[in-house]
């Protein structure tokens, strides 16, 4: 028994007498990162395998690892996209009215303009006219044939038609029987205003209400038959002379 534990011991102690063949010792690595321009480095500490000599500490080397990222690739420049706004709609045309062709009214016929005694007829009534403040008439054939009706027979005597009339007989021109209507004024009485049978002529040739007139000048053997129509009618009768004063200027 006393032999087995010596046996024991002996071995132990050839066990620690043995040399270690390798010795590896842990060293916590260090690492700095500096960046500058985008270059980083890297500093690593590798340790080294120690060498067969006893209780001999590794020695740390320091190894520097350049890292250079790989170059970023910028997207090209995209110009922004803006939604632009959809168009508004059209409003559908509203339908045209369609004209309605409204026929002119027919004009009324125009008289053409008178001539010979006529045209003397119509002169001479308008210069007087204008003496007492009424406007110039106008001409009508209507008028005109009217008279030319009711001289056929050369007798002096009213028509009795719906126009105001004067009659002349045994004148030289329509100028001097005018004229005699006309003189008739020295003997109306703007103060008393009304119809007198020595003046009736005059005021109906100046009468402001009037505005057409017609004569017709026949021959009667020797002698000249005027008759002259008148449109309105002058010579208006009623109201206490009040048309009188407003249609007889003197």
């Amino acid at each position: 028994m006393r032999s087995v534990i010596l046996s024991i011991a002996v071995l132990a102690a050839s066990a620690l007498a043995y040399p270690v063949k390798e010795c590896t010792r842990k060293v916590n690595k260090h690492t700095t990162v500096q960046y500058v321009d985008l270059v980083v480095t890297k500093t690593v500490y590798v340790t080294e395998t120690a060498p067969r000599t006893k209780h001999a500490a590794p020695k740390p080397k320091a190894t520097t690892v350049v890292y250079v990222p790989p170059p970023v690739e910028t997207p090209a420049y995209q110009p922004p996209v803006y939604n632009a706004p959809a168009p508004s709609p059209k409003p559908a045309p509203k339908p045209s009215p369609v004209p309605v062709v409204v026929p002119a009214p027919a004009p009324a016929p125009v008289s053409p303009a008178p001539v010979g005694d006529d045209q003397k007829c119509l002169e001479t009534h308008n210069k007087f006219r204008a003496a007492h403040g009424a406007k110039a008439l106008v001409w009508s054939t209507e008028l005109a044939s009217h008279a030319e009706a009711n001289t056929g027979d050369c007798t002096m005597h009213h028509s009795g038609g719906p126009y105001g009339e004067n009659l002349a007989f045994g004148y030289d021109s329509v100028e001097a029987a005018i004229t005699a209507w006309y003189e008739e004024k020295n003997q109306y009485n703007a103060a008393s205003p009304g119809f007198q049978m020595s003046t009736g002529h005059f005021t109906q040739l100046i009468w402001k209400a009037t505005s057409e007139i017609g004569c017709y000048n026949r021959k009667c053997g020797g002698s000249q038959y005027l008759m002259c129509e008148y449109r309105t009618p002058g010579n208006v009768v009623g109201n206490n002379g009040q048309y009188f004063t407003e249609n007889v200027q003197m």
